[in-house]
């Protein structure tokens, strides 16, 4: 599926379930990288999974996007897909998102009720926001860590795998694939969220939301948990998975889906 802003949806799942489930990545994956979670939820639920804007098989930004806000580009390209996606019948998805997903996801769901049943963010990019030294700074490690994928896909398969040794295996090739694809320029600004702060999303945050982190290395930490509590909103729920790291479903497979799979089936219930 390609939708109106030019995104490409990977269609996914049961086709003629009733219920659905949209698909957000994180920053440097894409729509391909569920396949573990497809394989779960693809009996139940019609999938839509997204290359979000600058990654897999989606458009490049341009150099007025990349100059402007891309996180914000990618807000509206998550708008417009729901929009595109009730326009064509599609009732009220559950979204899923990780990490810059997660944050797209959150927003997304905050700002269009009307279009989601519910949210599940997977260590959503909440939290401090770096100043521009530390943007610069992972935005030139990010690029080349992922450059290596690009001059020797095997070997730094082979090392993510060594790293990764709790992750299905079935995950790690799209995994691995994806960082030859996503957009070296859009990776150079280091900017991969909205130019809202996170905060203002979640006290809008009106439908049923499930946030999913781990105890170790995450975005979400207790830090970020103590504010997200502070602001209040009875619709927001934090779930900590013990042992998981940021990529909560791949690190913890079994105890995620033990959370998240009842949780997503409720909604629909």
């Amino acid at each position: 599926m390609i939708t109106g802003t030019g995104l490409t949806v990977h269609e996914l799942g049961a086709e003629s379930s009733p219920n659905a489930l949209v698909l957000m990545h994180g920053l440097t994956d894409s729509g391909e990288c569920w396949p573990d979670a497809v394989r779960r939820w693809g009996t139940a639920y019609r999938i839509f999974a997204v290359d979000a804007r600058g990654h897999g098989q989606s458009p490049r930004f341009t150099t007025e996007e990349l100059t402007g806000h891309p996180g914000d580009v990618m807000l509206a390209d998550a708008v417009s897909l729901l929009e595109e996606l009730a326009g064509s019948g599609v009732d009220r998805p559950v979204v899923v998102g990780h990490s810059m997903g997660g944050a797209l996801a959150g927003a997304a769901a905050a700002l269009r009720p009307d279009l989601v049943r519910a949210a599940v963010l997977e260590d959503p990019a909440w939290g401090t926001r770096p100043d521009d030294d530390e943007v610069r700074q992972a935005a030139l490690e990010r690029l080349e860590w992922t450059q290596e994928f690009r001059d020797d896909l095997a070997s730094a398969l082979a090392k993510g795998r060594a790293e990764n040794p709790t992750w299905p295996e079935v995950e790690l090739g799209p995994w691995a694939g994806s960082k030859r694809l996503t957009d070296p320029p859009f990776l150079e600004t280091g900017i991969a969220w909205p130019s809202t702060p996170w905060d203002d999303f979640v006290r809008r945050l009106a439908v049923p939301t499930l946030v999913v982190t781990g105890d170790q290395e995450v975005l979400i930490d207790s830090d970020v948990q103590e504010i997200v509590g502070g602001l209040g909103n009875q619709h927001v729920t934090v779930s900590v998975v013990p042992g998981a790291g940021h990529c909560v479903r791949r690190d913890a497979t079994e105890a995620f889906h033990a959370l998240v799979d009842p949780w997503i089936a409720a909604r629909f219930a």
